[in-house]
């Protein structure tokens, strides 16, 4: 087995937190006079970090740090999430877990809004550790937050592969020497994850765990 670790990113890959993210974005540029974002453009600017999403929605500069606190708390307590988990991804997790995979979450969510994601749709899955990020400090894509917690499991890259749907899992996977495993179910299109040097591709959660698992003869 090439693979003995995985490396999943949450939004856009394991679940679909758009919802939950328009209503807390909306909440809160509501309060500086902006009119609210549809699904499709909060969408678009989901993956890099909270203060890149308000960037891309047009939040003045001098606002964005206090603005991001906001949605960073605001997401952490809000209650009714109508984010939803992908088709396919709970089987998937429970077949890699059986089959002994050590399974890790690494996100650019805030560390609190990802610890609510996971208790809230993902409490059953054992992983290892989940990582997000700090505001102004994203997990991705530069590699250190990774390359700290493989090194704290004692994990060497070459057995790890990344599985994400944006652009900053193909960054952080070439930044930190692991294989990526990029997913079409997402936020993205082939084309830009290509774009930004994707080589291997899923097409459902199925595909993931054929692609890690070796078949049995």
């Amino acid at each position: 087995m090439k693979y003995d670790t995985v490396i999943f990113d949450l939004d856009g890959t394991l679940v679909n937190t758009i919802p939950d993210i328009v209503t807390v974005v909306n909440s809160v540029i509501e309060q500086i006079g902006m009119t609210k974002k549809t699904e499709e453009q909060v969408s678009a600017g989901v993956g890099f970090g909270v203060e890149h999403l308000l960037r891309t929605l047009g939040v003045p500069e001098q606002l964005n740090s206090s603005l991001a606190l906001e949605v960073e708390g605001g997401y952490a307590s809000m209650k009714d999430s109508k984010a939803f988990v992908y088709p396919g991804v709970l089987k998937m997790i429970i077949d890699l877990s059986r089959a002994g995979i050590k399974l890790f979450v690494l996100s650019n969510k805030p560390q609190r809004g990802l610890e609510k994601s996971l208790s809230d749709h993902l409490a059953f899955a054992e992983f290892q550790s989940a990582r997000g990020s700090q505001l102004g400090k994203p997990a991705k894509p530069l590699p250190d937050v990774l390359l700290r917690m493989l090194s704290e499991f004692n994990i060497s890259p070459e057995t790890v592969i990344m599985v994400g749907d944006g652009e900053p899992d193909v960054l952080v996977s070439k930044a930190a020497g692991v294989d990526c495993l990029s997913v079409l179910w997402g936020f993205r299109t082939r084309k830009a994850l290509e774009a930004e040097g994707a080589k291997m591709f899923a097409e459902t959660p199925a595909d993931v765990v054929d692609l890690i698992l070796p078949v049995e003869q």
